[in-house]
């Protein structure tokens, strides 16, 4: 009698708080929801978080403010969304460089795992592998079978250390036991820019490289992605040739941890609705992105194994933040 009443007890207590907790997602969003970018105004995370800011205002009818806090290779946002008040009010633009951040970084003052929780994926695009027209390889097995003849003459441009790009150039390294060194440019312009000139041998270019390959200016070899993409049917992916090869720049939204789980999957589902607009489908497929309706539990743990991922892949190539 003494166990049941006691547990009688407890539901008692906890039925206040779930009721409060479900009203909260029901009315849940009352004033302005802030969305926390990582990077400057006007890169490619800037764009995908306004669009999606106004597609989400459309539904709510509250006002979704894009608010960029950059630095510290995003870790910066992280942080401040991290001890930000649980409520949903304030929602981080958490993209792949999160997930590579505790691999560089070892003193955070969060746990991307721990301290943040994940809500959804917004897009996931490639990094396509590019080469130039006239240097003779015009697959990728061409550029493997020319980097285990002489890769330690070759080099590779990435828009910076320890970004996507530097660790997929790393990760073909490793695949192909080959040695091509790293050139770091700020960006992916500049980086692109060598390869043009001929500066460099091969890249891995995220998105922005599109017009530059459908202009004939640079080859793409192949895609990053675990599928080919529709706009380039005819490009193969690396993991064709290298089985195990994904790399895959992606942006999602987290919480603070301790967010109501009914305010999660409300705002989760108002991200489904806005990424079916035809606004976000004509920006997505203009930029060769696509969209995802993953659960948040499956966000996370695609996010857990992506930290883990990097965290080997950085320690194997020895790699170190500037």
């Amino acid at each position: 009698m003494k166990v049941q009443a006691a547990i009688h007890a407890l539901f008692a207590l906890l039925a206040p708080l779930a009721l409060a907790a479900a009203a909260h997602a029901q009315t849940f969003p009352t004033r302005a929801v802030t969305l926390i970018n990582p990077y400057p105004p006007g890169g490619g995370a800037d764009v995908v978080a306004r669009a999606l800011a106004r597609e989400l205002f459309e539904i709510w009818r509250q006002p979704v403010l894009v608010e960029s806090k950059p630095g510290a290779g995003t870790t910066i946002a992280a942080g401040f969304v991290a001890r930000a008040p649980a409520d949903g009010y304030t929602l981080l633009l958490s993209t792949s460089q999160h997930a590579i951040a505790p691999a560089l970084f070892r003193n955070l003052p969060y746990d991307i795992v721990a301290d943040l929780q994940s809500i959804a994926v917004v897009s996931e695009s490639p990094l396509f592998l590019v080469v130039r027209p006239d240097r003779g390889i015009q697959t990728l097995a061409d550029l493997i079978a020319r980097l285990k003849e002489s890769s330690a003459q070759m080099n590779y441009s990435s828009s910076g250390i320890a970004g996507l790009p530097h660790l997929a150039g790393e990760f073909l390294n490793q695949m192909t036991s080959t040695q091509a060194t790293h050139v770091p440019f700020a960006g992916t312009s500049p980086a692109l820019t060598a390869l043009l000139g001929g500066h460099v041998d091969h890249l891995f270019a995220d998105t922005s490289a599109v017009g530059q390959i459908r202009a004939g200016k640079v080859r793409a070899l192949a895609v990053t992605s675990t599928s080919r993409l529709p706009a380039f049917p005819d490009l193969p992916t690396i993991a064709e040739t290298l089985p195990g090869f994904q790399f895959t720049v992606w942006t999602g939204l987290d919480a603070p941890t301790g967010t109501p789980r009914a305010v999660i999957d409300q705002v989760h589902g108002a991200v489904q609705k806005a990424l079916a607009t035809p606004a976000m489908t004509k920006l997505f497929a203009d930029t060769s992105r696509t969209a995802s309706s993953i659960s948040p539990d499956q966000f996370a743990a695609f996010k857990a194994a992506e930290v883990r991922k990097y965290q080997d892949l950085v320690r194997r190539a020895g790699i170190k933040a500037e």
